[in-house]
């Protein structure tokens, strides 16, 4: 055979199994933040209670426990704000490393200090690595398995998400990063 013809059919066969095992998909991070505010409308002080109105004109109460420092800041008339942020990563894991990594959690947490306005938040993260069993193209399922050994079905709803799954081949790994946080302050009143 002489060496073009080689050459050609070396190429045919590349462009072949190119075509036949998708591009990997790149990694993924999808973000949110929904933020929500309050105007106090009430106060009972000595039961530590904060009389709340949305913006939908909806009421409640809540109680601020002992854990709330600063509680004789909040005015009627003051916004509370919340925050809740949250986060969800993917990237295919490289099919070099021999090992997934042991999954990691955490919690961080903090308020305001002595003197300041009320204040809080606290954030979660955890990272694992999840073994791909199938993809469900027509449903956009995509089952798994967790390090804990469970087998898990979960159904991808955003279209990034979507494009991401449909790349993904059984073995194939996935490292998994998640994270949320909320953040709750008093504020001054307008």
């Amino acid at each position: 055979m002489p060496i073009r013809s080689t050459l050609a059919a070396g190429a045919a066969l590349a462009l072949l199994s190119a075509c036949a095992s998708p591009t990997p998909p790149a990694p993924l991070q999808i973000e949110s933040t929904k933020r929500a505010e309050a105007t106090v409308v009430g106060l009972q002080k000595e039961k530590r209670l904060v009389s709340l109105r949305g913006a939908d004109g909806r009421a409640l109460t809540i109680e601020a426990g002992p854990s709330v420092r600063n509680f004789d800041q909040i005015r009627v008339g003051d916004r509370v704000v919340v925050t809740y942020f949250e986060a969800i990563g993917f990237a295919l894991q490289s099919p070099d490393v021999a090992a997934a990594p042991a999954p990691q959690a955490g919690l961080v947490a903090g308020r305001a200090k002595p003197g300041e306005r009320p204040a809080a938040a606290v954030g979660r993260f955890a990272r694992t690595t999840v073994a791909i069993e199938s993809v469900d193209p027509k449903t956009f399922t995509v089952t798994f398995q967790g390090a804990d050994g469970l087998t898990r079905a979960v159904p991808v709803a955003t279209p990034e998400g979507r494009e991401f799954a449909k790349r993904l081949r059984p073995g194939d790994r996935v490292d998994v990063t998640w994270e949320d946080a909320v953040a709750i302050s008093v504020e001054p009143g307008k």
